[in-house]
C-alpha cells in the first residue's frame, strides 16, 4: 500500500514539475535521446552546473523513465526531508566536506544502486560531484566507475549495464525564459571494460572515467582554456551567430559553439602576441556594449526602420496581456522574487527555486482565485477565466523576450559603430580558423 501511495505522489509531483519547467524555459531542445531511451539498465551521467535543476532536466526530457538520482546527503538532514526526497527518488551520497554521516555509508548506497540496476531501473549521477556555473567540465569523481563495476562484477558481467552520457547547456543559468539544451551521446556498456578490469581494476576504472568525461564533454559547451575562461566566454557570445556556419559538426548550436570556441582556443594559445591584441579589442568592445545598455545575449545584427516597426508592433500587441499577467501573478511573483530569490546569493539556485516553488505556489494560488470567482460567477466561467492565466503568462514572457530584442535592435540602429567593430572582430577570428 505504501509503495502504491508513494508512486501516486511521485507521478503527481512529476506532472507539476514538468508544467513548472515548461514555464521556466522558452525552448527545451533535445537531441539523441531516442537512441538510448529503451536501454535497461542505464546509468545516466552528465555535467552539473545548475544545482537541483540538472536532475529535473532528465525527468522532464526522459518521459518514459523515472530516474533515481544521487544527490549530496546534507539535504536529507531532517526526517521529513528524507521521506519527501525518497518519494521523488533522490538517493543520498556522502561527501567528506558535508560533515554529515560517514563516507563509509556510501557502501550501503552503492548496494542500493546495484539493486536498482538488477531491477532494470535507471540511475543518474553527476560525476563532477558538485555544481558550478562556469561552462566547462570539472574533474570526474570515482563514484560512477565504482558503482558501475561493482554492479557488473556481482553479476559476472552479465548485467548489461549501459552508460548514457549527456550534456546540459543553459543559455542563462539563473534566469527564466531562456533556451535549455539537452544532448545525449552514444551509450556504451560497462562490459566493454571487462577484460581490462579483470587484469587491473584501477586501470579499468580510469579508462571508464576518461571515456565518460570525453563523451560528456562532446555533448556540452566545454570551454577547455580555463585560464582565459572569461575571455573565451566573450568570444563565444560574439561568435554565436556564426558558429553553425563555421563548424564542421553541426548537430546543434551547442555542438557548433563547442567546436568553434575550442578550435579558436588552440589557435590563440599558439600566438601570444596576436592573442593579447585581440583580447584587448574584445574587452573594449564588450565594455562599450555594456555602456550602451545592450543585454548580455544580444545578437549584433543590422536593423532598418521597417524591422524596428514590426518588432515594436509585436511588443505593443503583447503589452495588454503583459499588464494582465503582471496583475494576476503579482502575489506569487512577489513571494518568489522578493521573499525567496532576493535572499539567495548563490545565483545557481535561482532557477531551481523558482521552478520548485512555482510548482506548488501557482496551482494553489490559481485554485484560490477559482474558488473566489466561482462564488460570484459560477464554476464554468470561473474555470474559463483561470484556465487563461497560464496562457496569458506565456504571452507575458514572450512580450518581455521580444521587448529585450527590440531594445537591442534600437540601440544597434542608433549605434552602427558597434556593428562595425563586431564585424572587424569576427573577421579577425575567422582568420584564425582559415
Amino acid at each position: 500500500m505504501y509503495n502504491i501511495l508513494k508512486s501516486l505522489i511521485y507521478y503527481f509531483l512529476r506532472s507539476l514539475m514538468e508544467a513548472s519547467l515548461s514555464f521556466s524555459y522558452r525552448n527545451i531542445l533535445v537531441t539523441g535521446y531516442d537512441k538510448i531511451k529503451n536501454r535497461k539498465p542505464t546509468l545516466f551521467v552528465s555535467n552539473h552546473q545548475n544545482t537541483f535543476m540538472d536532475g529535473l532536466v532528465l525527468i522532464k526530457v526522459a518521459r518514459n523513465i523515472s530516474p533515481n538520482i544521487l544527490v549530496r546527503a546534507d539535504i536529507f538532514k531532517s526526517k521529513w526531508a528524507a521521506i519527501a526526497l525518497d518519494i521523488i527518488r533522490l538517493i543520498p551520497i556522502y561527501r567528506k566536506k558535508d560533515n554529515m554521516g560517514s563516507v563509509a555509508q556510501n557502501n550501503e548506497i552503492f548496494k542500493k544502486c546495484v539493486h536498482l540496476f538488477k531491477n532494470g531501473e535507471p540511475l543518474l549521477i553527476f560525476p563532477e560531484g558538485n555544481h558550478a556555473i562556469r561552462r566547462f567540465l570539472r574533474p570526474m569523481q570515482k563514484g560512477p566507475a565504482r558503482i558501475a563495476f561493482q554492479a557488473e562484477e556481482e553479476n559476472d558481467f552479465r548485467l548489461g549495464l549501459n552508460v548514457a552520457p549527456f550534456g546540459i547547456h543553459y543559455e542563462n543559468h539563473p534566469k527564466r525564459w531562456y533556451d535549455l539544451h539537452v544532448h545525449f551521446g552514444d551509450a556504451f556498456q560497462v562490459k566493454d571494460f571487462q577484460t581490462v578490469f579483470e587484469e587491473n581494476p584501477t586501470k579499468a576504472q580510469k579508462q571508464f572515467t576518461d571515456k565518460m568525461r570525453e563523451d560528456i564533454s562532446d555533448e556540452m559547451l566545454d570551454i577547455k582554456w580555463h585560464d582565459e575562461y572569461e575571455f573565451m566566454e566573450q568570444v563565444r557570445t560574439l561568435l554565436k551567430p556564426y558558429a553553425t556556419s563555421w563548424a564542421e559538426y553541426k548537430k546543434s548550436i551547442v555542438h557548433a559553439e563547442n567546436e568553434v570556441v575550442n578550435t579558436l582556443a588552440t589557435q590563440l594559445q599558439e600566438n601570444e602576441e596576436r592573442t593579447a591584441l585581440i583580447k584587448s579589442k574584445v574587452k573594449t568592445y564588450f565594455e562599450e556594449v555594456k555602456e550602451y545598455g545592450l543585454s548580455e545575449d544580444f545578437t549584433a545584427k543590422k536593423t532598418n526602420i521597417v524591422g524596428l516597426f514590426f518588432k515594436a508592433l509585436g511588443v505593443l500587441i503583447g503589452l495588454p496581456f503583459w499588464f494582465i499577467a503582471k496583475i494576476v501573478n503579482f502575489i506569487p511573483e512577489y513571494i518568489i522574487e522578493k521573499k525567496v530569490i532576493a535572499g539567495v546569493k548563490d545565483i545557481t539556485w535561482h532557477i531551481s527555486l523558482r521552478a520548485g516553488i512555482s510548482l506548488f505556489l501557482y496551482p494553489l494560488f490559481y485554485l484560490l482565485i477559482f474558488i473566489v470567482l466561482s462564488i460570484s460567477l459560477g464554476w464554468v466561467l470561473a474555470g474559463i477565466i483561470v484556465f487563461t492565466f497560464p496562457l496569458v503568462s506565456v504571452v507575458m514572457y514572450e512580450t518581455e523576450y521580444h521587448f529585450k530584442k527590440l531594445k537591442n535592435a534600437f540601440i544597434l540602429f542608433r549605434r552602427p559603430e558597434i556593428l562595425e567593430k563586431e564585424q572587424e572582430l569576427v573577421k579577425e577570428f575567422k582568420g584564425f580558423l582559415v
